[in-house]
């Protein structure tokens, strides 16, 4: 019986290690293949998010432009989800994103729409009766109390008491939803506002 040669046994290993070798160079591209698809998924997601905000964001303005949404909350409610604001990012003529006022809860209530969180009268001897903003919130229903009297514009001169103004300072929270339906991408955007409005039209905050 002859023994093998020696040849055959190395070209065997060789064979063996180029194997080896194939399947680990295999493994390492199906890995980085692998991270690529991943990178690129995450880049989408980003953009996607980004595209959203942005949605979001151009709607809270919108919401903001007036004061409506602190004296006329139901309503405007009501009307920005029944025609939500909608976007076409890639410009083929087809809206992508749309917005709503979803339902939060805040303090156990929940509600959709902008969230009155705090009102707090003004007092009329921290307004400027010269200035235009400020004199829409002197009434005439004074206080005992003497305050500081300042001469407008006119000529004429105002009394400024510590008695509450005709305005009050509100605090809102916002929370605006904008949904992409292709890429299903959903994002919570919440904003927080002050406004001023009379004291009449303040909502029961909670």
């Amino acid at each position: 019986m002859k023994a093998p040669r020696a040849g055959h046994n190395q070209r065997g290993s060789t064979l063996l290690v180029a194997m080896i070798l194939l399947l680990i160079f295999a493994i390492m591209a199906a890995a980085s293949f692998r991270g690529s698809l991943t990178s690129v998924q995450a880049i989408g997601n980003m953009q996607w998010r980004s595209e959203a905000i942005t949605a979001a964001n151009d709607a809270l303005d919108r919401l903001l432009s007036s004061a409506d949404f602190a004296t006329k909350t139901v309503v405007v409610t009501q009307q920005v989800n029944a025609a939500p604001f909608q976007v076409d990012i890639n410009g083929d003529g087809v809206n992508d994103i749309a917005t709503n006022l979803p339902v939060v809860t805040v303090d156990g209530v929940a509600r959709a729409g902008p969230r009155c969180l705090r009102a707090e009268p003004i007092p009329s001897i921290d307004l400027d009766p010269t200035l235009a903003a400020d004199l829409g919130c002197f009434g005439t229903s004074g206080s005992s109390s003497p305050g500081l009297e300042i001469e407008t514009s006119g000529g004429a001169s105002t009394t400024v008491t510590q008695s509450p103004s005709l305005c009050s300072n509100t605090e809102w929270t916002i929370t605006v939803r904008a949904a992409d339906a292709v890429t299903r991408t959903s994002v919570d955007v919440v904003q927080g506002v002050g406004v001023r409005v009379l004291t009449t039209a303040v909502p029961v905050c909670n």
